[in-house]
């Protein structure tokens, strides 16, 4: 089992969380049509560039944490 697993976990569960609010927002969008809901996704479109740094963030740092005990592990 790779050192990062539970933040891989964690990571996938902000990942899926990300996605499926993008998705309920622009759901509502059919139905909602103001400058209310402009603002909202304006929102959301500032909240999923941050949520995707926040994913190649992490994911470079499962990817550091593996490669470190990989290293750790490793016979002088």
């Amino acid at each position: 089992m790779s050192e990062s697993a539970d933040l891989k976990r964690n990571m996938d569960s902000f990942r899926l969380s990300a996605k499926k609010i993008g998705e309920k927002i622009n759901n509502v969008g059919d139905i909602w049509s103001d400058s209310s809901y402009v603002a909202l996704q304006k929102s959301m479109g500032e909240l999923a560039k941050s949520s995707k740094l926040v994913i190649e963030n992490g994911d470079r740092a499962c990817t550091s944490i593996d490669k470190f005990f990989t290293i750790a592990s490793e016979k002088i």
